[in-house]
């Protein structure tokens, strides 16, 4: 499954989307469309962790693709092929950063429990700068899980010392990948806009040799 096409298809459809239900939808009807013959299930519970679910799960032949997603923005108002957008600022960039490193663990994990896994994705679309440039702060608490354009993600990563407990208050733990990730921006669309700029990027997680 190449996730790249119809990924390109659903961007010239929808520019923007109104919050990260909407862009999961759209994005699985889009892959229904591609492939067919798959089965495209939406919040799927994998049996090891039903309280776990993964965002989208393709069923194509014997292959099986589990896809995580996040749909972070800064504030954003606009009218989009004659449909209005109102999308609020999420903020908190740090906590962001990390629940995005934390999906690809997610889909690492399902490496090792759903049957027939081919490969995995996580896959993050935004409007906010914050996510895909680098900080100018290299010894910030937080950069151990920055996701800038070209960062690599690999090993274990943990919060700095400089951290407050009130801010990484439900995600203490440190998060451990066994896979070696460079992290790449693409242009997704441009809105002409305050915060008109989305972009995304996809990690792929493939499976064990």
């Amino acid at each position: 499954m190449d996730l790249q096409i119809p990924l390109l298809r659903l961007k010239n459809k929808r520019k923007v989307f109104h919050s990260e239900a909407d862009f999961q939808f759209a994005l699985a009807w889009e892959l229904q469309l591609q492939y067919p013959d798959a089965s495209v299930r939406l919040e799927y519970p994998p049996p090891h962790d039903p309280t776990k679910y993964v965002d989208i799960l393709v069923r194509l032949g014997e292959d099986v693709y589990p896809i995580e997603l996040k749909y972070k923005t800064k504030l954003f108002s606009a009218m989009v092929g004659g449909e209005p957008y109102y999308l609020k600022n999420h903020g908190a960039q740090d906590v962001g950063k990390y629940d995005f490193v934390k999906d690809i663990c997610r889909v690492e994990a399902f490496r090792e429990h759903i049957s027939g896994y081919s490969e995995g994705y996580a896959i993050w679309l935004t409007n906010d700068p914050y996510y895909w440039n680098k900080p100018k702060n290299n010894t910030a608490g937080y950069s151990a899980f920055s996701v800038h354009h070209g960062a690599v993600k690999e090993g274990t990563m943990s919060w700095g010392i400089s951290m407050s407990k009130g801010t990484t208050k439900g995600r203490d733990n440190a998060l451990v990948l066994s896979g070696r990730y460079i992290i790449d921006w693409h242009d997704y669309s441009q809105v002409d806009a305050k915060n008109g700029l989305f972009m995304y990027s996809i990690v792929r997680v493939v499976g064990r040799n």
